[in-house]
C-alpha cells in the first residue's frame, strides 16, 4: 500500500503546481515568440491595414502660393477604394496627413501659382521622408510618388 501520509501529499501537489506552472510559463513565453513573428500575418487575416502618412507642399521661389494641390489616400482601410482630393489655390507651406493602404499608391502633385517653383514631400508617420519631389523648372508641377509597403508595420529602408 502506497504511503498516504500528509507530507507524501503535500510533495505531490507541490510537484504538480511547480510542474503546471512551468507549463504555464512555458505557454506564455511561446505565445508571445508566436505573435512577434507572425503579427503581419494577423493584421493581414483582420484587413483594415493603412499607412499613417503626411503630404507636404512648400514654395521653392517666386510666389509663396500653389495654384493647385492633387493628393491620394484611403477613405476606408478596409476597402481598396481610393479618393484624389483636388484643392483649389493655397498658401505654403502646406501639410495633412492620410491613411494609405498596403500596397497602394501614395500620390501628390502641387501645381505653382503663376512662373514659382514648389517642393513636395510624403512623409511616414510624419517623420521619415518616403518620397519628395521639385518643380523641374518654373511654372511646373512637383510630383512625389511611392508605393507603400504591402507588409503591415515594416516599411523597407532605403537602399544604399
Amino acid at each position: 500500500m502506497p504511503d498516504q501520509s500528509p507530507s507524501s501529499r503535500r510533495f505531490r501537489a507541490d510537484s504538480c503546481f511547480v510542474t503546471g506552472g512551468a507549463l504555464l510559463a512555458l505557454l506564455v513565453v511561446g505565445g508571445l515568440f508566436w505573435a512577434k513573428y507572425n503579427m503581419s500575418t494577423v493584421k493581414e487575416w483582420r484587413g483594415g491595414n493603412a499607412w499613417n502618412l503626411t503630404y507636404e507642399a512648400a514654395a521653392v521661389s517666386g510666389d509663396p502660393r500653389a495654384a493647385a494641390v492633387r493628393y491620394r489616400h484611403n477613405p476606408d482601410s478596409f476597402r481598396k477604394d481610393f479618393r484624389d482630393e483636388r484643392l483649389g489655390a493655397i498658401r505654403l507651406p502646406w501639410h495633412t496627413e492620410a491613411n494609405v493602404n498596403t500596397g497602394a499608391v501614395a500620390r501628390m502633385e502641387v501645381a505653382p501659382a503663376g512662373e514659382g517653383q514648389v517642393s513636395c514631400r510624403i512623409l511616414l508617420d510624419g517623420v521619415r521622408v518616403v518620397a519628395e519631389g521639385r518643380s523641374p523648372a518654373p511654372g511646373e508641377p512637383a510630383v512625389c510618388e511611392v508605393t507603400t509597403s504591402s507588409t503591415p508595420e515594416k516599411w523597407p529602408t532605403k537602399p544604399s
